[in-house]
């Protein structure tokens, strides 16, 4: 029985793939494919929104999908799966550094991004939280037309399965949620921690002395106040919930659903301006083949690898493609521009008197860490329970609680023009989109979480600024797909950044001055210990902030073609058929808080409008 188990499993594989599939489904290799294998569907990119959107389409037994991911399938490591663990490192792009940033000193920077079946979610820190309904009706406002806070709303709640905690824990931890606003059989396990350090009490008394108030629920689109951070961890396992498990694991009984991994996906092929498949590169061996779709080739390689792949095949800024010698298939300046992501600021402590254990433990008392191992491995509450080096905590806040300089702050932002943040030599739909989000950003600025801070009652604050107006971009540099684009963040090239995460900093000391952290003895080793002179702290700031949270997007905007624009609201790349593209880099403006739900919600909302366009729903 197996050998013809065996058999009639490869007889599937190498026979037509859209209408022989076998009965199993297959993460197939290359060699089974041949140049005129046809699927319906090609998802060039296996993280979370083409495995979302390839979930989605092959709910329908009689349509055939393939993706195409860089990466390898995890193993299932404890570095992924065990929070406490976390150790995202080997399935992150290495090395892939930034260019130069102008703003910091001339100094490049990494450029974290998941490179593995499932990608962010298998790398990403596992918080799940929506932004400001501003947020997306912001984007509708942009152009991104029935992507406002309304009609994601009932996705974000498809996409996940929400447990609420243990009542009496939750009285006793100061966790409150709404139910009305969650999802209770979708994909996504959404969870919060059942253990905690005894320093979150400290951080939530000395958050609501300084008036900062309570959210009872930060994904009902109000993402602000003090919360408790709900992760995508399985309660019944306390593992992670990746886009791997929860969108390919679950339906590996659909043999209309196939994966290939470890290639990248070269270019798209056209016949004149309509898609019909893809042409694909094995990572290891070098070898270029093509399949094609009967359908429509959807892009969902992330916002740094999907402008690569769109310039590579022609689609982009004329002078650049002309540059390699890209033959334009269609226009776009707007590929690779408008890059957005957020910056992160770490503060460093030593304690005279903190609690013990704290969130800097597991790494600094070893006999602490088995202890909390076994009880983890014994299915106990655990420090495992959270995401190595992590708190419970939230603070989002708009600009006016982080500050009383608001005022001041946006005269200087209004006073800055379009041409001075991006420069003059940028094609004139650039520079018209750009003015539009500054407008929109800064008339929310008040009103919108524009950054968040985190501490993790031990060694670290982490300080997030998620509003920024600095913009930067992605730039092919050859013709091949196994070298990486120029990478541009553009960090601080609006000086209005810098304000914000001074602003957010000089907050934070407030928080630890309260009496309820001051009592254990807080003292800042970096990044600008006993320094109070605000230029001074501002240059401090520069030389220790990461451009980067891992949180790119937005360079392939979902905006009128003429602000840059290179997708319409229905996913579609302009001046293209049969190509489409599904992942964060459609965004007009970056999410606040962590990106992932965003993506999820957004892949859900775009399996539908490709289902309408083809029939299918």
């Amino acid at each position: 029985m197996l050998l013809q188990s065996v058999f009639l499993l490869c007889f599937a594989i190498l026979t037509e793939a859209r209408t022989h599939l076998g009965r199993t489904a297959q993460v197939i290799e290359a060699r089974h494919l041949s140049n005129e294998t046809t699927y319906d569907f090609i998802i060039a990119g296996g993280g979370i929104a083409g495995l979302t959107v390839a979930d989605r389409l092959t709910e329908n037994p009689n349509v055939t999908v393939l993706v195409i991911e860089y990466g390898p399938f995890d193993q299932r490591e404890d570095g992924v799966m065990i929070p406490g663990a976390y150790f995202p490192v080997p399935y992150l792009w290495l090395p892939l550094m930034s260019t130069p940033q102008t703003a910091l000193g001339g100094t490049s920077y990494g450029v974290p991004c998941g490179r593995v079946v499932g990608g962010g979610s298998v790398v990403n820190a596992m918080f799940f939280h929506r932004s400001d309904a501003e947020l997306y009706n912001a984007w509708e406002e942009l152009g991104a037309t029935g992507w406002g806070w309304a009609d994601l709303f009932p996705y974000f709640k498809k996409s996940e399965t929400f447990t609420a905690p243990d009542a009496n824990y939750a009285a006793s931890h100061n966790i409150t949620w709404d139910v009305s606003v969650h999802g209770f059989d979708g994909p996504v396990q959404a969870s919060h921690a059942p253990y905690d350090y005894p320093g979150s009490a400290n951080m939530y008394n000395g958050a609501l002395k300084l008036g900062i108030q309570p959210a009872l629920d930060p994904n009902n689109g109000r993402a602000q106040g003090i919360f408790r951070l709900l992760r995508s961890v399985d309660p019944k396992t306390q593992t992670r919930s990746s886009a791997r498990i929860n969108r390919y694991d679950r339906n590996a009984a659909r043999p209309n659903y196939h994966i290939l991994s470890n290639t990248a996906v070269s270019r798209i092929l056209f016949a004149n301006v309509t898609a019909l498949g893809v042409e694909y590169i094995g990572t290891t061996s070098g070898e270029k083949h093509t399949v094609r779709a009967s359908k429509e080739v959807i892009i969902a390689a992330g916002s740094v690898h999907t402008p690569q792949i769109l310039q590579l095949s022609g689609i982009g800024d004329t002078g650049l493609l002309k540059s390699l010698g890209i033959e334009t298939v269609s226009g776009l300046p707007g590929v690779g521009r408008n890059l957005q992501d957020h910056l992160v600021l770490k503060v460093n402590y030593n304690y005279t008197s903190n609690h013990f254990p704290n969130g800097g433990s597991l790494q600094s008392n070893a006999t602490y860490a088995t202890e909390q191992r076994a009880l983890y491995d014994d299915g106990k509450a655990s420090a495992f329970d959270l995401t190595g080096t992590t708190g419970n905590l939230m603070i989002q806040l708009p600009l006016s609680n982080w500050t009383n300089d608001s005022a001041s702050i946006m005269s200087r932002a209004f006073s800055l023009s379009p041409s001075d943040v991006l420069g003059s030599d940028v094609d004139p739909s650039i520079l018209a989109g750009y003015e539009r989000q500054r407008a929109i950003v800064l008339k929310d600025i008040n009103v919108e979480a524009v950054g968040g801070l985190s501490w993790n009652t031990g060694p670290e604050t982490s300080i997030y600024m998620t509003r920024p107006l600095s913009r930067g971009s992605i730039k092919i540099n050859s013709t091949s797909i196994l070298d990486a684009p120029l990478i541009d963040y553009g960090a601080l090239t609006d000086p209005t950044d810098l304000d914000m995460l001074y602003a957010m900093y000089m907050k934070n000391r407030e928080l630890m001055a309260t009496s309820d952290i001051a009592i254990l003895g807080p003292i800042e080793t970096a990044p600008a210990p006993g320094i109070s002179n605000e230029q001074d702290i501002k240059e401090k700031i520069k030389a220790t902030l990461q451009p980067s949270n891992a949180h790119q997007c937005c360079t392939a905007a979902m905006v009128p073609r003429e602000d840059g624009g290179v997708v319409d609201p229905q996913n579609r790349v302009y001046g293209t058929f049969g190509l489409s593209v599904v992942d964060a880099s459609t965004w007009p403006l970056v999410a606040g808080g962590g990106p992932q739900a965003s993506v999820y919600a957004g892949a859900e909302k775009a399996a539908d409008v490709i289902k309408k366009r083809h029939g299918l729903l």
